[in-house]
């Protein structure tokens, strides 16, 4: 019990940190840099405590059947968006090594932010109906007992992680923050070859031929 009430408080520090940021950084009111620098480091030190905590407190030691990811794939994903935050903060409001390239502006534009929104959305809730139909648990370090092959499962082998990387692309795009867009490069490499590739490894060798004829029909994306 004591766990969730220490993630649960310093998760709520987290979010209030990153409301009171981008409330600011939004906004047309004016502070000095170094007032910003805070404001982002009150958003990113809890956020990177929650992160460490989840991962010490909940990831299973015992590995005899469930894939080898490096840790639950949403905390990477909340990892490389507060990492984005965290570089852009620093360049801004600290170091001010390089500015973002004019072309990039459009990648601001909310209409875009907003279909990337849709498109995640999209892609992550049916993927969790169809486990939760199926009594499966989605995240990877429990034991899988099934194939889970129809439904979205048709299209995409892993719609929720390229959902989770659509979400990120749209949050950046929304919270007008490149770097955050920018960090899904990092988001998709850790996803395909230290949580998707474990998970394929272990699939193939539970479930042998099932997974690996579902594997040769169904691209890993899209």
């Amino acid at each position: 019990m004591y766990k969730r009430i220490i993630i649960f408080s310093t998760l709520i520090f987290s979010l209030v940190g990153y409301i009171n940021f981008f409330e600011w950084y939004l906004s047309d009111i004016k502070i000095f840099v170094e007032d910003a620098l805070v404001l982002s480091l009150y958003a990113s030190i809890p956020t990177y405590i929650v992160i460490i905590l989840i991962h010490i407190f909940y990831y299973p030691t015992n590995k005899d059947d469930h894939a080898s990811v490096i840790t639950f794939p949403p905390i990477i994903w909340l990892f490389s968006i507060n990492t984005g935050l965290s570089i852009a903060a620093l360049n801004m409001y600290y170091y001010q090594l390089y500015q973002i390239p004019r072309f990039l502006d459009f990648l601001r534009t909310s209409e875009i932010g907003l279909f990337f929104l849709f498109l995640a959305i999209s892609l992550i809730v049916p993927a969790i109906k169809k486990f939760n139909s199926q009594h499966e648990d989605p995240n990877p370090t429990s034991p899988s007992t099934l194939v889970i092959k129809s439904g979205i499962y048709k299209y995409s082998r892993n719609p929720m992680y390229l959902g989770l990387i659509f979400l990120q692309l749209s949050l950046g795009i929304l919270l007008s923050m490149v770097h955050i867009m920018l960090m899904c490069i990092f988001t998709y490499i850790i996803f395909k070859y230290y949580v998707i590739k474990p998970e394929e490894k272990y699939l193939s060798s539970k479930f042998g031929d099932d997974y690996n004829e579902y594997k040769s029909k169904v691209r890993r994306w899209i």
